[in-house]
């Protein structure tokens, strides 16, 4: 019975500090000091994933990560550059953390994990939690529904942060025309497909990096959804529902590529039961893209 308490302890203690959470502030190697965010956007058992910004005056980059949190200690590995300003890219080092977490904070180290890059050095992270909400929390409302038909007569809600509280407005779905605006034919670079069993799924769309002015059209299925929208920290949102059919190609098609390029964001696409997410990447010559098939109840 002992072994089976401590076993619970230990889930708990693991469970209770891995939620997805934004913590910034700075990381100094030697004379050099830069701000530096870690976003943890998933978090599966003891594993967690997200990413990291770091930024100066004149350096910018954005990189995916995947750790391990045991009691308070976090073990993060940056594994891929996602966004940077730096022209030699492939230079750009990938770092490993080890911080430990001491209630609203997280302290500790960072070295370099490019086997392949010389002189990458290393030095210390200090790092203050932002905001922070249960991995398992669900909304309490379910989001009102939008289908692509509807999309002329209904209106699309929309979260915009305020300096005192979260506002809840809406703005009014972009009008589907006949005649929409000719789009450049680009390359279609499909990320994913995504199975549900639901008959809808709520799709939204972030700027989940520094927000740079990267403006995007969305276009399901060959309509276009919103024309020419910038990204921001508060989400596009849009609703799938299997009517007429349940399979739906969508795309991220860049109107720029924003001050840092190129065009980047999060989607994240729930149910019911599930949510996933997929980074994406577009420029003026490819479209990044998602495919989504809801269950046919027909």
């Amino acid at each position: 019975m002992s072994i089976i308490l401590l076993l619970q302890a230990t889930l708990f203690t693991v469970y209770s500090q891995a939620t997805t959470s934004t913590w910034t502030g700075t990381a100094k190697q030697e004379a050099t000091t830069y701000s530096y965010t870690v976003k943890i956007n998933n978090v599966s058992r003891d594993s967690i994933f997200g990413t990291t910004t770091s930024k100066s005056n004149e350096f910018y980059s954005e990189t995916k990560f995947k750790g391990i949190v045991q009691d308070n200690n976090f073990l993060i590995n940056e594994t891929e550059l996602v966004k940077t300003n730096y022209k030699g890219a492939g230079s750009v080092c990938l770092m490993k953390l080890n911080l430990k977490r001491n209630n609203g904070k997280l302290q500790g180290s960072f070295t370099s994990s490019n086997k392949d890059i010389k002189d990458c050095g290393s030095g210390t992270i200090s790092l203050s939690i932002v905001k922070e909400k249960q991995a398992t929390q669900l909304p309490k409302e379910e989001p009102r529904i939008v289908t692509p038909e509807q999309s002329t007569k209904k209106e699309i809600e929309i979260v915009r942060p305020t300096e005192k509280k979260n506002i809840e407005q809406s703005i009014a779905a972009p009008a589907q025309i006949s005649n929409q605006r000719k789009m450049e034919k680009r390359d279609i670079d499909l990320l994913n497909t995504f199975h549900f069993t639901e008959d809808s799924v709520m799709i939204k769309i972030y700027d989940n990096g520094v927000i740079d002015g990267d403006i995007i059209s969305l276009i399901i299925n060959g309509s276009i959804v919103f024309d020419k929208v910038k990204l921001t920290a508060s989400p596009l949102t849009y609703a799938l529902k299997s009517n007429n059919t349940r399979q739906f190609q969508i795309e991220c098609y860049a109107d720029n590529l924003g001050e840092i390029p190129p065009n980047t964001g999060l989607i994240t696409i729930s149910s019911a039961s599930k949510t996933s997410e997929v980074l994406f990447s577009s420029d003026l010559k490819k479209s990044a893209a998602i495919k989504v098939v809801l269950k046919n109840f027909h």
